[in-house]
Protein backbone atom coordinates (compact mmCIF):
# COMPACT_ATOMS: atom_id res chain seq x y z
CA UNK A 1 0.00 0.00 0.00
CA UNK A 2 2.97 2.28 0.96
CA UNK A 3 4.19 1.61 -2.45
CA UNK A 4 1.35 2.35 -4.27
CA UNK A 5 0.82 5.73 -2.97
CA UNK A 6 4.78 6.87 -2.96
CA UNK A 7 3.97 5.74 -6.78
CA UNK A 8 1.78 8.18 -7.15
CA UNK A 9 3.56 11.41 -6.89
CA UNK A 10 6.64 10.35 -8.68
CA UNK A 11 4.21 9.43 -11.79
CA UNK A 12 3.16 12.49 -11.39
CA UNK A 13 6.57 14.87 -11.11
CA UNK A 14 7.93 12.47 -14.26
CA UNK A 15 4.67 12.99 -16.22
CA UNK A 16 4.54 17.29 -15.52
CA UNK A 17 8.25 17.05 -16.39
CA UNK A 18 7.56 15.91 -19.83
CA UNK A 19 4.72 18.03 -20.50
CA UNK A 20 6.97 20.77 -19.39
CA UNK A 21 9.71 19.93 -21.69
CA UNK A 22 7.22 19.41 -24.58
CA UNK A 23 5.82 22.43 -24.03
CA UNK A 24 9.24 24.05 -24.38
CA UNK A 25 10.35 22.68 -27.69
CA UNK A 26 6.61 23.42 -28.97
CA UNK A 27 7.32 27.49 -27.83
CA UNK A 28 10.64 27.15 -29.55
CA UNK A 29 9.15 25.37 -32.70
CA UNK A 30 6.59 27.89 -32.80
CA UNK A 31 8.78 31.31 -32.60
CA UNK A 32 11.13 29.70 -35.19
CA UNK A 33 9.57 27.10 -37.34
CA UNK A 34 12.30 27.18 -39.51
CA UNK A 35 15.68 27.35 -36.89
CA UNK A 36 14.48 24.73 -34.85
CA UNK A 37 13.80 22.29 -38.00
CA UNK A 38 17.37 22.95 -39.13
CA UNK A 39 19.18 22.33 -35.66
CA UNK A 40 17.10 19.27 -35.11
CA UNK A 41 18.20 17.32 -38.36
CA UNK A 42 21.86 18.55 -37.75
CA UNK A 43 21.51 17.01 -33.94
CA UNK A 44 20.08 13.99 -35.34
CA UNK A 45 22.75 13.64 -37.70
CA UNK A 46 25.58 14.53 -35.33
CA UNK A 47 24.65 11.91 -33.20
CA UNK A 48 23.31 9.15 -35.28
CA UNK A 49 26.49 7.62 -35.11
CA UNK A 50 27.83 8.44 -31.44
CA UNK A 51 24.43 7.83 -29.76
CA UNK A 52 24.94 4.35 -29.64
CA UNK A 53 28.06 4.45 -28.50
CA UNK A 54 27.16 6.68 -25.69
CA UNK A 55 24.34 4.35 -24.59
CA UNK A 56 26.49 1.36 -24.52
CA UNK A 57 29.02 3.24 -22.49
CA UNK A 58 25.82 4.76 -19.99
CA UNK A 59 24.49 1.23 -19.64
CA UNK A 60 27.78 -0.43 -19.17
CA UNK A 61 28.64 1.73 -16.24
CA UNK A 62 25.15 1.43 -14.74
CA UNK A 63 25.66 -2.61 -14.94
CA UNK A 64 28.98 -2.48 -13.16
CA UNK A 65 27.83 0.39 -10.48
CA UNK A 66 24.84 -2.23 -9.82
CA UNK A 67 25.98 -5.66 -9.91
CA UNK A 68 29.40 -6.02 -10.22
CA UNK A 69 29.53 -9.57 -10.18
CA UNK A 70 27.19 -10.09 -13.59
CA UNK A 71 26.64 -7.07 -15.47
CA UNK A 72 25.47 -8.81 -17.99
CA UNK A 73 22.23 -9.93 -16.54
CA UNK A 74 22.13 -6.73 -14.86
CA UNK A 75 22.30 -4.99 -18.48
CA UNK A 76 19.14 -7.69 -19.86
CA UNK A 77 17.19 -6.73 -17.13
CA UNK A 78 18.12 -2.68 -17.18
CA UNK A 79 16.21 -3.06 -20.55
CA UNK A 80 13.34 -5.23 -20.12
CA UNK A 81 12.08 -2.91 -17.80
CA UNK A 82 13.34 0.14 -18.46
CA UNK A 83 14.09 0.32 -21.97
CA UNK A 84 10.24 1.98 -22.87
CA UNK A 85 10.05 4.71 -20.14
CA UNK A 86 14.07 5.49 -21.86
CA UNK A 87 13.17 5.51 -25.27
CA UNK A 88 10.37 8.62 -24.27
CA UNK A 89 12.80 10.08 -22.13
CA UNK A 90 15.67 9.99 -24.77
CA UNK A 91 13.07 11.07 -27.71
CA UNK A 92 12.00 14.34 -25.93
CA UNK A 93 15.94 15.02 -24.85
CA UNK A 94 16.51 15.39 -28.41
CA UNK A 95 13.53 17.40 -28.97
CA UNK A 96 14.35 19.50 -26.43
CA UNK A 97 18.29 19.85 -27.13
CA UNK A 98 17.42 21.43 -30.72
CA UNK A 99 14.71 23.74 -28.57
CA UNK A 100 17.29 25.28 -26.30
CA UNK A 101 19.92 25.54 -29.41
CA UNK A 102 16.71 27.32 -31.11
CA UNK A 103 16.35 29.54 -28.00
CA UNK A 104 20.40 30.40 -27.92
CA UNK A 105 20.03 31.55 -31.65
CA UNK A 106 17.37 33.66 -31.01
CA UNK A 107 18.15 35.20 -27.79
CA UNK A 108 21.18 37.82 -29.22
CA UNK A 109 18.14 39.34 -31.37
CA UNK A 110 15.80 39.55 -29.09
CA UNK A 111 18.62 40.99 -26.43
CA UNK A 112 21.16 42.37 -27.66
CA UNK A 113 24.76 41.83 -26.09
CA UNK A 114 24.88 44.43 -23.33
CA UNK A 115 26.18 43.23 -20.06
CA UNK A 116 30.24 42.45 -21.15
CA UNK A 117 31.09 45.42 -20.12
CA UNK A 118 29.65 45.58 -16.57
CA UNK A 119 31.30 41.53 -16.46
CA UNK A 120 34.42 41.92 -17.39
CA UNK A 121 35.05 45.24 -15.14
CA UNK A 122 33.53 42.74 -12.08
CA UNK A 123 35.94 40.18 -12.56
CA UNK A 124 38.74 42.44 -12.66
CA UNK A 125 37.99 43.95 -9.51
CA UNK A 126 37.24 40.36 -8.07
CA UNK A 127 40.71 38.52 -9.22
CA UNK A 128 43.04 41.81 -9.34
CA UNK A 129 43.31 41.81 -13.31
CA UNK A 130 41.89 39.88 -16.07
CA UNK A 131 41.30 35.97 -14.33
CA UNK A 132 42.63 34.40 -17.60
CA UNK A 133 45.98 36.31 -17.35
CA UNK A 134 46.29 34.61 -14.10
CA UNK A 135 45.93 31.27 -15.16
CA UNK A 136 47.84 31.81 -18.04
CA UNK A 137 50.49 32.49 -16.71
CA UNK A 138 50.18 29.59 -14.03
CA UNK A 139 49.60 26.80 -16.84
CA UNK A 140 52.55 24.87 -18.50
CA UNK A 141 51.45 25.37 -22.46
CA UNK A 142 51.17 21.54 -22.94
CA UNK A 143 48.47 21.37 -20.55
CA UNK A 144 46.09 23.23 -22.98
CA UNK A 145 45.59 20.13 -25.06
CA UNK A 146 44.48 18.49 -22.09
CA UNK A 147 41.94 21.21 -21.11
CA UNK A 148 40.37 21.52 -24.98
CA UNK A 149 39.95 17.79 -25.25
CA UNK A 150 37.68 18.17 -21.72
CA UNK A 151 36.32 21.31 -22.23
CA UNK A 152 34.87 19.92 -25.88
CA UNK A 153 34.57 16.46 -27.57
CA UNK A 154 34.38 14.63 -23.34
CA UNK A 155 31.55 17.86 -22.50
CA UNK A 156 29.74 17.34 -25.37
CA UNK A 157 29.93 13.41 -25.06
CA UNK A 158 28.92 13.94 -21.08
CA UNK A 159 26.23 16.25 -21.74
CA UNK A 160 24.53 13.28 -23.94
CA UNK A 161 25.58 10.66 -21.91
CA UNK A 162 24.42 11.08 -18.72
CA UNK A 163 20.86 12.19 -19.82
CA UNK A 164 21.26 8.45 -21.04
CA UNK A 165 22.68 7.06 -18.48
CA UNK A 166 19.95 8.57 -16.55
CA UNK A 167 17.01 7.70 -18.21
CA UNK A 168 17.82 3.90 -17.75
CA UNK A 169 18.62 4.28 -14.08
CA UNK A 170 15.92 2.06 -12.21
CA UNK A 171 16.03 4.06 -9.01
CA UNK A 172 12.79 6.87 -9.78
CA UNK A 173 13.78 9.65 -7.12
CA UNK A 174 17.61 9.57 -8.50
CA UNK A 175 16.76 9.68 -11.79
CA UNK A 176 13.82 12.10 -11.40
CA UNK A 177 15.75 14.17 -9.62
CA UNK A 178 18.81 14.31 -11.90
CA UNK A 179 16.11 14.92 -15.42
CA UNK A 180 14.14 17.25 -13.25
CA UNK A 181 17.32 19.57 -12.31
CA UNK A 182 18.78 19.25 -15.70
CA UNK A 183 15.87 20.58 -17.13
CA UNK A 184 15.70 23.04 -15.10
CA UNK A 185 19.29 24.04 -15.64
CA UNK A 186 18.42 24.37 -19.63
CA UNK A 187 15.13 26.55 -19.03
CA UNK A 188 16.37 28.81 -15.63
CA UNK A 189 19.97 29.01 -16.44
CA UNK A 190 20.48 28.44 -20.62
CA UNK A 191 17.26 30.33 -21.46
CA UNK A 192 15.82 32.80 -18.87
CA UNK A 193 19.20 33.76 -17.21
CA UNK A 194 20.83 33.88 -20.54
CA UNK A 195 18.48 36.75 -21.59
CA UNK A 196 18.92 38.51 -18.62
CA UNK A 197 22.66 38.84 -18.85
CA UNK A 198 22.72 38.54 -22.70
CA UNK A 199 26.43 38.73 -23.15
CA UNK A 200 29.05 37.28 -25.42
CA UNK A 201 32.09 36.43 -23.62
CA UNK A 202 35.70 37.44 -23.56
CA UNK A 203 36.93 35.59 -26.72
CA UNK A 204 34.14 37.88 -28.65
CA UNK A 205 34.65 40.70 -26.70
CA UNK A 206 36.83 43.14 -29.22
CA UNK A 207 34.90 42.34 -32.26
CA UNK A 208 31.30 42.83 -30.74
CA UNK A 209 32.38 46.27 -29.10
CA UNK A 210 35.02 47.22 -31.25
CA UNK A 211 38.05 47.52 -29.06
CA UNK A 212 41.54 45.62 -27.95
CA UNK A 213 40.41 45.40 -23.94
CA UNK A 214 41.20 40.79 -25.31
CA UNK A 215 43.56 41.30 -27.76
CA UNK A 216 46.61 39.82 -25.70
CA UNK A 217 43.92 36.55 -24.51
CA UNK A 218 43.86 35.87 -28.45
CA UNK A 219 47.36 36.34 -28.63
CA UNK A 220 48.23 34.16 -26.16
CA UNK A 221 45.57 31.28 -27.54
CA UNK A 222 47.54 31.64 -30.40
CA UNK A 223 50.45 30.80 -29.12
CA UNK A 224 49.49 27.84 -26.65
CA UNK A 225 49.04 24.09 -28.26
CA UNK A 226 45.82 23.73 -30.34
CA UNK A 227 44.81 27.42 -28.98
CA UNK A 228 44.29 28.17 -32.97
CA UNK A 229 41.23 24.97 -32.39
CA UNK A 230 39.52 27.85 -30.28
CA UNK A 231 40.28 30.19 -32.03
CA UNK A 232 38.61 28.76 -35.34
CA UNK A 233 35.82 27.74 -33.14
CA UNK A 234 35.04 31.36 -32.64
CA UNK A 235 35.62 32.58 -36.00
CA UNK A 236 32.87 29.59 -36.68
CA UNK A 237 30.31 31.09 -33.84
CA UNK A 238 30.89 34.88 -34.94
CA UNK A 239 30.66 33.88 -38.76
CA UNK A 240 26.94 32.24 -37.89
CA UNK A 241 25.86 35.23 -35.88
CA UNK A 242 26.78 37.64 -38.59
CA UNK A 243 24.99 35.57 -41.46
CA UNK A 244 22.14 34.59 -38.72
CA UNK A 245 22.76 31.15 -39.62
CA UNK A 246 21.30 28.07 -37.63
CA UNK A 247 23.99 26.08 -37.59
CA UNK A 248 25.45 22.87 -35.19
CA UNK A 249 26.34 24.68 -31.77
CA UNK A 250 24.94 27.74 -32.94
CA UNK A 251 24.39 30.32 -30.17
CA UNK A 252 27.29 33.07 -28.43
CA UNK A 253 26.61 33.25 -24.81
CA UNK A 254 29.02 34.11 -22.14
CA UNK A 255 26.45 34.25 -18.92
CA UNK A 256 25.61 31.89 -17.28
CA UNK A 257 28.07 29.33 -18.46
CA UNK A 258 26.03 25.89 -19.24
CA UNK A 259 29.58 23.96 -19.84
CA UNK A 260 29.99 24.90 -16.13
CA UNK A 261 26.45 24.33 -15.11
CA UNK A 262 26.04 20.57 -16.48
CA UNK A 263 29.83 19.34 -15.45
CA UNK A 264 28.72 20.61 -11.50
CA UNK A 265 25.24 18.85 -11.97
CA UNK A 266 26.83 15.67 -13.12
CA UNK A 267 29.27 15.94 -10.42
CA UNK A 268 26.40 16.27 -7.92
CA UNK A 269 24.39 13.49 -9.84
CA UNK A 270 27.96 10.98 -8.99
CA UNK A 271 28.48 11.95 -5.51
CA UNK A 272 24.51 10.36 -4.87
CA UNK A 273 25.58 7.53 -6.82
CA UNK A 274 29.21 6.66 -5.70
CA UNK A 275 31.55 8.70 -3.36
CA UNK A 276 34.44 6.94 -6.16
CA UNK A 277 32.65 8.79 -9.11
CA UNK A 278 32.01 11.84 -7.44
CA UNK A 279 35.35 12.69 -7.07
CA UNK A 280 36.28 12.17 -10.36
CA UNK A 281 33.34 14.38 -11.38
CA UNK A 282 34.01 16.85 -9.18
CA UNK A 283 37.73 17.24 -10.11
CA UNK A 284 36.53 17.13 -14.04
CA UNK A 285 33.92 20.40 -13.04
CA UNK A 286 36.99 22.08 -11.80
CA UNK A 287 38.52 21.47 -14.93
CA UNK A 288 36.04 22.82 -16.70
CA UNK A 289 35.36 25.84 -14.89
CA UNK A 290 39.35 26.26 -15.28
CA UNK A 291 38.85 25.85 -19.32
CA UNK A 292 35.95 28.17 -19.68
CA UNK A 293 38.28 31.19 -18.25
CA UNK A 294 41.59 29.89 -19.74
CA UNK A 295 40.50 29.78 -23.14
CA UNK A 296 38.20 33.12 -22.69
CA UNK A 297 34.59 31.73 -23.23
CA UNK A 298 33.39 32.93 -20.01
CA UNK A 299 34.11 35.73 -17.68
CA UNK A 300 34.91 33.87 -13.97
CA UNK A 301 31.87 34.81 -12.86
CA UNK A 302 29.53 33.23 -15.56
CA UNK A 303 31.13 30.04 -13.83
CA UNK A 304 30.47 31.27 -10.14
CA UNK A 305 26.92 32.18 -11.19
CA UNK A 306 26.27 28.63 -12.84
CA UNK A 307 27.57 26.80 -10.04
CA UNK A 308 25.04 28.62 -7.23
CA UNK A 309 22.20 27.83 -9.93
CA UNK A 310 22.86 24.36 -10.06
CA UNK A 311 23.50 23.51 -6.66
CA UNK A 312 20.07 25.77 -5.38
CA UNK A 313 17.70 23.60 -8.41
CA UNK A 314 19.42 20.31 -7.31
CA UNK A 315 18.51 21.32 -4.24
CA UNK A 316 15.01 22.29 -4.94
CA UNK A 317 14.58 18.93 -7.10
CA UNK A 318 15.58 16.68 -3.97
CA UNK A 319 13.17 18.13 -1.49
CA UNK A 320 10.32 15.71 -0.58
CA UNK A 321 12.17 13.13 -2.94
CA UNK A 322 14.81 10.89 -2.11
CA UNK A 323 14.71 10.88 1.55
CA UNK A 324 11.42 9.50 1.40
CA UNK A 325 11.89 6.18 -0.67
CA UNK A 326 15.69 5.58 0.22
CA UNK A 327 17.32 4.20 3.51
CA UNK A 328 20.33 6.03 3.36
CA UNK A 329 22.09 8.66 6.21
CA UNK A 330 22.70 12.00 4.81
CA UNK A 331 25.98 12.13 3.01
CA UNK A 332 26.96 8.71 2.50
CA UNK A 333 26.75 7.49 -1.25
CA UNK A 334 24.01 5.19 -2.41
CA UNK A 335 24.53 1.55 -2.36
CA UNK A 336 24.63 -0.47 -5.01
CA UNK A 337 21.63 -2.50 -4.96
CA UNK A 338 19.83 1.31 -4.71
CA UNK A 339 20.47 1.48 -8.47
Amino acid sequence: MMDTVAARPRFGVQGRLGLAALTYTAVAASLSWHAFVALLGKYMITQFFALPLMLLFGLSVASVIARPSAPMSYLWDLIRKRGIGAAWVIGIFCAAIAAFSTFKYLIPAWVPFFADRTLADLDEVLHLGQPWRHLHAITPSWISPALGLLYGPIWFAQFFGFVLFAAFLPNTPIRVRYLLSFAATLLLLGTVLRALGSSAGPIFYDRMYHGDRFADLLAALASVPLGTVTLSTSDYLYASYIDDSAVFGVGISAMPSIHVAIAFLNALFLSKLNKRLGIVGWMYAAAILYGSVYFGWHYALDGYVSIIGVLLIWRHAGRNNIPATINCRAGTPLPPEAL
